[in-house]
């Protein structure tokens, strides 16, 4: 089955390479070792396969590691854009009430300008022109939403 020409340093060709980690991880980790005591004694730590089963597992981690920095560099990218996007929103939400505030009000100015002309001649003209000037306001804050 093996070769007896193989030097101790060298991986035994019978040996099977450990299957390469999977980028979508279950909770519970590997079950073929779950059970396993952690704890390793002198003589366990000397052994080939336990040196082999650790330089695999760091090797492993080494490669999750930098997959996983990656992530956290765009995480942050995302969360910035997220931050600016956010306070854009908020600002056209201001935007747009004062645009519907101020067509309502100047649209009620000048619904209620006939009525306050014909009982006093000098507040009709104040009510219309008010009227008149909060509507344009508001066209004017509904175009400047860039």
């Amino acid at each position: 089955m093996a070769d007896k020409t193989e030097s101790p340093d060298q991986e035994p060709s019978h040996v099977a390479a450990p299957p390469a980690a999977s980028p979508t991880k279950t909770k519970g980790g590997r079950k073929a070792t779950s059970s396993i005591r952690r704890e390793l004694s002198e003589k366990e730590l000397q052994s080939p396969a336990t040196t082999m089963f650790l330089l695999d597992e760091v090797d492993r981690l080494e490669q999750e590691n930098a997959e996983l920095l990656e992530y956290r560099g765009r995480f942050h990218e995302s969360d910035k854009r997220a931050a600016v996007l956010d306070q854009k929103l908020n600002f056209n939400r201001s935007q747009e009430v004062i645009s519907i505030t101020c067509v309502t009000l100047g649209g009620a100015a000048l619904g209620f300008a006939p009525s306050v002309w014909a009982a006093a001649t000098s507040t009709g003209p104040i009510v219309l022109i008010a009227g008149i000037v909060l509507i344009v306001c508001g066209v004017a804050a509904k175009a400047v939403k860039a």
